[in-house]
Order: structure tokens, then sequence, then C-alpha cells
């Protein structure tokens, strides 16, 4: 059982073309008191309850639109997403989630497997009524849109997994995290802030206890089942998500591509979000999800 609960709103700047107000909508104030202009406008937070567990979500709303959802990868939130979701909200619907047990989510009593982070996003994507969206995971949200994908046929009309993980040349977790050290250093200091702070936010048990499961499940394997198209993306210089693993795994599916980001490191969606969405676009524009029950005509 699942449903969906209004939230508190989240000013962020409006993408081009993206404009006014829609009905039944209150327009988000265009500074703060010291007179900045506030970023992102367009994005709405609300909270999805999937059976015993609650997702929270910043998304656009607009039906007229076809759906994007962005799943994060372990310890992370919906906010290194949000550059992503400023460049996609022009011409897509988009949804940034908080699964359970990250960023603003509820912490459940323990922290959830690959499996079930799956079965939360698949739940969300049914309690937001989404019809044919496309999933994006980054990292471990890869094995996460995978797993959601291949146990739930029609759920999505394509999946972009950006960083996937994990290369089964580095399968254990101190292998992981030479491979995330590495990465540290080619971020920028603003990508490592927003990172340390998601991290900090899930705490160190966790962390490592949802890190077991993520080197324990099998993309690779998983992935075969994921009928609807996919694209494969990494950054030029992501020492988590090398070439060879990325162009293994997109072999492994039954429909795949693979792109890369020339300069971009592991956190790609943060640091080339212009680069990242241009990439992704004739992709998008390839999924053709059916017209969902309440868009306009």
């Amino acid at each position: 059982m699942s449903r969906v609960t209004d939230g508190r709103e989240e000013s962020l700047r409006p993408g081009p073309g993206r404009t006014g107000e829609r009905a039944g909508e209150r327009a988000a104030p265009p500074a703060t008191s010291t007179g900045r202009v506030r970023r992102h406008p367009l994005l709405r937070r609300r909270r999805v309850v999937v059976g015993s567990h609650a997702v929270d979500v910043r998304g656009t709303f607009d039906p007229a639109l076809p759906p994007v959802v962005l799943v994060h990868g372990v310890g992370m939130s919906g906010a290194y997403f949000l550059r992503l979701a400023d460049e996609l909200a022009a011409t897509r619907d988009v949804y940034a989630l908080d699964l359970p047990g990250y960023g603003t989510a509820p912490k459940p009593p323990r922290p959830l497997s690959v499996a079930e982070l799956g079965e939360a996003a698949a739940g969300a994507v049914a309690a937001l009524g989404l019809s044919g969206p496309v999933l994006v995971g980054h990292s471990m949200g890869c094995q996460i849109v995978v797993d959601a994908v291949s146990d739930h046929p029609g759920l999505c009309s394509g999946y972009v997994l950006v960083g996937p993980t994990v290369d089964p040349d580095a399968p254990s977790r101190p292998g992981q995290a030479w491979r995330l050290l590495r990465d540290t250093l080619r971020e920028p200091p603003r990508t490592n802030a927003l990172v340390l702070r998601d991290y900090l936010r899930m705490g160190p048990l966790r962390y490592l206890r949802t890190a077991r499961s993520m080197v324990r499940d099998r993309i690779e394997e998983d992935i075969r089942g994921c009928t609807v198209p996919g694209l494969l993306v990494r950054g030029g210089r992501d020492p988590i998500a090398p070439r060879h693993w990325v162009r293994r795994l997109a072999r492994a599916a039954p429909e795949a591509r693979v792109v890369e980001i020339p300069g971009a490191p592991h956190n790609v969606q943060h640091t080339h979000p212009k680069e990242l969405a241009a990439a992704c676009a004739p992709f998008l524009d390839a999924c053709r999800p059916a017209r969902r029950p309440d868009a306009p005509a």
C-alpha cells in the first residue's frame, strides 16, 4: 500500500520555458530577505508512503511532461541531483528521491538492502502515479534501478545508469573504498562537501551495512532482466566505474549502449549537469511513455 502526502515546498531556479504558476499551486517567492534569488522554484517536496517505509520526493509534478525519476547511491540523497534536475526540468517532469534512511526520509529500524531499496523505488513510482518514466540511477542507485526494472516489468520506458557499481574487479568494501578515495581527489570541493554531509547524515554504521549489500549484489546478472532500452554513462575520469566495466555491463543488457562524459569524475550529475543532460537527451526523447491519465489533452 502506498500514498502521497504533501510536504513543504522547496524553492529552486526555474528552467528555460517553465515560468509562471500552474493551476492550484503557489509560486515560490523570487528572492530571499537578503535579495539573493532562491534556487529551484519548480521543485516541491512531498512524502510518499510505500508500505511501512517513507520516500521523500523533490519533484516538478507536471503531468504534461514525460517523467524522469532520479535514484541516488549509497549514503547520498536527491540533493546531488538538483543541478541535473534544473537541466532536465525544461522538458521533463523530474522527481529526485530520498529513499528510506537517506536524506530527509525517516530511517527504518535497519538499513535496507539493495533489493529492498529497489522495491521502495518501484513503490514510489506507483504512488506518484507515473506512467512509463525513465529511471536514472547513480552509483549504487544503478543497482537499485536495475532491481526495480527487472523485478517490475512495465514499470518504466527506459533506464539510465550513471557510474554503475559494482565492478567485479573490486568486489569488496576495501576495494570500493580505495576507488572512492581516488575519486574524491578528482571531485571539486563543493561536491565533496555535499557527499560528506549526506554520509554523516546517514551515519557510518548504516553506511557500512548498506555497502555490504552493495558489494554482494550482482548487477551484471540482474541487468539481463531489464528488457526496456538502457543507456550507461560514465565520467571519463571515474575510477569507480572504469570504461571496461561499463562496456561489459552494457553487453550483458538486452538493449543498452554506452556514453562517456569527457573529463568528468564519478559524480558527473553534480559536476557536469549540462553535459550529462545533453548526452541523455536523445535517449530520453526516444523513450515514449504512455500518456498519463491526468495529463492535459
